[in-house]
């Protein structure tokens, strides 16, 4: 699944956005990629919602690598609309992430509700998340994310 480079111009006032179906049927996921210029860099916010499976889980590994194929040198992962994740599932997802900071640059986890924390938690990759209450208030300049643990 290759993702599209941007074509907007910096200076647009809407982002790119590309809506992707991670999997489907009654407890189906999928996630949205907005790209977003901030200081010169590029940005990639991937909104996820739904419930993520094995093939849900599959399908965001190889979006995360694309995205950073595509140049992003930041991700924001906003999980306010993620009701489940398979917790064994989670060290997998845990991983591609590490890879996309090895290979691109940083990332942050937002908007994880206390179920998903304890779900991160039960599978041992707490201390391995940055995570920040809100993917708007980075979007605006509120604030720099800091390593906190996903208590």
């Amino acid at each position: 699944m290759a993702l599209p480079l941007p074509s907007t111009p910096a200076s647009a006032a809407a982002p790119f956005a590309l809506n992707l179906e991670l999997s489907h049927g009654r407890h189906g996921a999928t996630a949205r990629v907005e790209w977003h210029d901030r200081g010169g860099e590029r940005v990639a916010l991937l909104r996820l919602a739904g419930w993520i499976d094995r093939v849900a889980a599959q399908r965001l590994v190889r979006a995360l690598e694309d995205i950073a194929d595509r140049g992003a040198r930041q991700l924001i992962l906003d999980c306010q609309h993620l009701r489940h994740v398979d917790y064994r599932l989670v060290p997998e997802l845990v991983d591609a992430l590490g890879r996309f900071e090895s290979h691109a640059g940083g990332f942050v986890v937002c908007g994880l509700s206390r179920y998903l924390r304890d779900l991160v938690r039960l599978a041992g990759c707490e201390s391995r998340l940055r995570c920040w209450p809100s993917a708007a208030e980075l979007l605006a300049g509120g604030g720099e994310p800091a390593r906190e643990r996903a208590s």
